[in-house]
């Protein structure tokens, strides 16, 4: 067997880790080869093009191999070791720059530490002495686990636990934010300087010292409000990367029965509830947020000057947190009546479409409008409610804060008026109140968007504590490539509903055998292809590829490790080349000029790799050519010694079954190729053949030729 990894076997290790069409990757990043010993003093399990499709590049080569790694699941400690004569026996592998060296950390022995210059592609020892140095290493629980330690694991409070990576950054934002107030403060009682002493004692000198002090410290206000937006926008901007990188990354990761009956609707909402995030964390209304806890410092200020005005806007607040309670109570049952009326439209479509097949006869504009009629008109009802229903709360809410700020400078007047303040206090009492309203009305306007906060972190949690195809990939047995022996042992198979399907298969196949799935449509060819393919998991009886069961493998792994070429293959809006590298990974022109100009498709495409595509584009061409285009696509690199074809040359099969047989004879000789067709021509091109009857038992299994003689 090939499948399992020797990990004390470097040189094999090393082989797989040097596979020729990532040669010009390697020439253009050589990091990826000090990545590649890295992993494979790691005992990784994985692949090139595995660590091919995750290389993070980046500026900076440090930079670049923590991202990769973290992006394969190690974590690296926090501290970094600054001396190499700090570095330890139990030091695990990481990246080092010394002087101008930048190597991978390997290990020590008693006089050198050992490196590998992946820039000239060699092992060094250099001396364990006393010089400076940067080395960032992978933590030991890492190293053995590959995964964060268990108390950022608590999956349920992903996104909290996202957050807590950037305590000092919040920390730094509530300071910033608290002076910040306090400088705010401080403007008023200048205002009130200048009329209380430079107005009174006619000094200019008093009048310049005021104003100096002002503007300096209006300048370590605009100081610090830089300061603060500056961690918004890196720190935020970061944040919300990372939770979009993973949340996208866990949705790619699901497993397959997940996401295909996933409606587009659903994955489009886990989009929307990344962007809330991406708003949250970016935009300059949240350092409201930071302000709203520092209010009672202008609460203290305007008590210093006029205690009654502090108890007003103290009042107003207890009032506007309690019609905040309110609106927030209102709102809530307006949107949950509006999302009931949707949820009905949702409803009728699908039942329309899911039950298309047994209205077709009838008038269906008719059945249509008498259908959606009813709950169209109460959709846009509640619609029209929740906005009627939201400017009212806007409204009521802006007169609060006016009424707030009116009767705070009503009392500041009265004090003025009854000698227990003065004119300067008054005025300085009007600034902090508006200065107090700001954080409130803009805490205020984003009432709305509480529910929409909570609801999408809980979205992003339920999804991140999913179990996905990425965590089991360490309990899959590490594939390296099939040989091809496949044994079918009592597969049987039903879709719900159903009564008939697959039943009872048993057949075996010898690696590079060509076998044809055959029967008519119905029978259950796709569906028997489908589990081949690892697609279909819901089946009794099991397949064992080399002896080892299919359920047993990751499925990333298993799909990797094997070529399916579905009957409708999905093409990329993008040029043909654009197409090659997104089904089949890094592949070099001359292997797709190649795949092209062997199934004559260069006088279909005059542009060549460079042909424009896209769906329509594709559904537009002769069906002869959007097959080949199919194959060509499907195939790539011919690397999995296992190939999966749904129905080649479907329609077509008289004119280009000689193209499938020479590829079958030539470039797919030592290939393992299963493939479902009707047609006798295709099935000829195979050794053996397995015929379905219409209730999906096995009907036929041997040699083609026995077969089509009996045809």
């Amino acid at each position: 067997m090939s499948i399992l990894i020797d990990f004390s076997n470097i040189s094999q290790q090393l082989s797989d880790f040097e596979s020729n069409k990532y040669n010009d990757r390697v020439n253009k990043s050589p990091l990826i080869k000090g990545l590649s010993i890295a992993l494979i003093c790691l005992e990784w399990e994985g692949t090139i093009s595995i660590l091919s499709e995750s290389f993070i590049p980046k500026k900076n080569d440090m930079d670049s191999f923590i991202g990769t790694l973290n992006r394969l699941g190690y974590e690296f400690n926090k501290n970094t070791i600054k001396n190499i004569k700090d570095i330890k026996e139990n030091t695990f592998i990481g990246f080092i720059e010394i002087d101008d060296l930048k190597a991978i950390y390997i290990g020590i022995n008693s006089q050198s530490v050992i490196l590998f210059d992946y820039l000239n592609n060699d092992i060094i020892e250099y001396p364990h002495i006393d010089k400076p140095c940067v080395l960032k290493c992978i933590s030991e629980y890492s190293c053995i686990f590959r995964e964060p330690p268990p108390e950022t694991q608590d999956k349920r409070n992903w996104l909290k636990y996202s957050f807590y990576s950037y305590n000092d950054e919040l920390k730094s934002l509530i300071i910033l934010s608290f002076l910040i107030s306090v400088l705010s403060t401080l403007q008023p009682f200048f205002i009130m300087g200048i009329y209380n002493f430079a107005l009174t004692s006619g000094s200019i000198n008093t009048l310049l010292w005021i104003t100096t002090f002002s503007i300096i410290v209006a300048l370590i206000e605009f100081y610090f409000r830089k300061m603060r937006m500056n961690i918004v926008t890196s720190s935020g901007k970061n944040l919300a990367l990372y939770i979009s990188k993973n949340v996208i990354a866990k949705l790619l990761w699901l497993p397959f029965n997940l996401t295909s009956t996933a409606g587009v609707s659903s994955q489009l909402a886990r989009l929307r509830d990344i962007d809330t995030f991406r708003r949250l964390l970016t935009t300059e209304s949240t350092l409201s947020y930071f302000d709203m806890p520092f209010i009672i410092v202008f609460i203290i200020a305007i008590a210093i000057m006029s205690g009654s005005a502090a108890l007003v806007v103290f009042g107003g607040l207890v009032l506007m947190f309690l019609f905040c309670i309110y609106s927030r109570y209102m709102y809530t049952q307006a949107t949950s009546q509006s999302s009931r009326a949707n949820a009905m439209v949702s409803y009728q479509w699908n039942d329309i479409l899911r039950n298309i097949a047994n209205i077709q006869g009838l008038p269906l504009l008719r059945v249509i409008r008498s259908r959606f009629n009813a709950s169209l008109i109460q959709s846009t009802t509640d619609s029209n409610h929740v906005t009627q229903v939201n400017n009212k709360i806007q409204a009521a809410g802006g007169g609060i804060i006016q009424f707030i700020g009116t009767t705070s400078i009503i009392f500041a007047v009265i004090g003025v008026m009854d000698g227990s303040s003065d004119t300067g206090a008054m005025l300085a009492v009007v600034i902090l109140v508006w200065k107090a309203l700001g954080p409130i009305m803009g805490i205020y306007n984003s009432i709305s968007k509480f529910n929409s906060i909570k609801s999408s972190a809980l979205q992003i949690n339920n999804l991140m504590s999913m179990s996905d195809d990425r965590e089991t990939l360490q309990k899959s047995p590490p594939i390296r490539s099939f040989e091809g022996f496949i044994n079918v042992n009592s597969i049987t198979h039903r879709y719900t509903g159903n009564t008939i399907g697959l039943t009872n298969l048993n057949f075996k196949i010898s690696a590079q055998d060509k076998i044809a799935i055959c029967g008519i449509s119905g029978s259950g060819k796709t569906t028997l292809l489908t589990i081949f393919a690892g697609l279909e998991d819901k089946y009794q009886g099991s397949i064992t590829i080399d002896g080892y069961n299919i359920k047993q493998f990751n499925n990333y792994r298993y799909r990797s490790a094997i070529n399916y070429i579905p009957f409708k293959l999905h093409i990329f809006n993008g040029t043909l080349k654009t197409n090659f590298i997104l089904h089949n990974g890094l592949m070099n022109e001359s292997a797709m000029a190649d795949i092209c100009t062997y199934l004559d498709l260069d006088s279909s495409l005059p542009l060549g790799l460079n042909t424009k595509l896209n769906e329509d584009i594709y559904e537009k061409l002769p069906n002869g050519t959007q097959q080949k285009i199919r194959l060509a696509l499907g195939l790539g690199n011919f690397d999995s010694f296992i190939i999966i074809i749904d129905e080649p040359f479907n329609g077509v099969e008289s004119e280009y079954y000689k193209i499938f047989n020479k590829l079958i004879s030539d470039k797919l000789h030592q290939h393992t190729v299963i493939f479902s067709s009707s047609d006798p021509k295709i099935i000829s091109c195979s050794n053996k053949c397995c015929f379905l009857n219409i209730d999906g038992s096995q009907k036929y299994v041997g040699i083609t030729d026995k077969y089509l003689e009996n045809l």
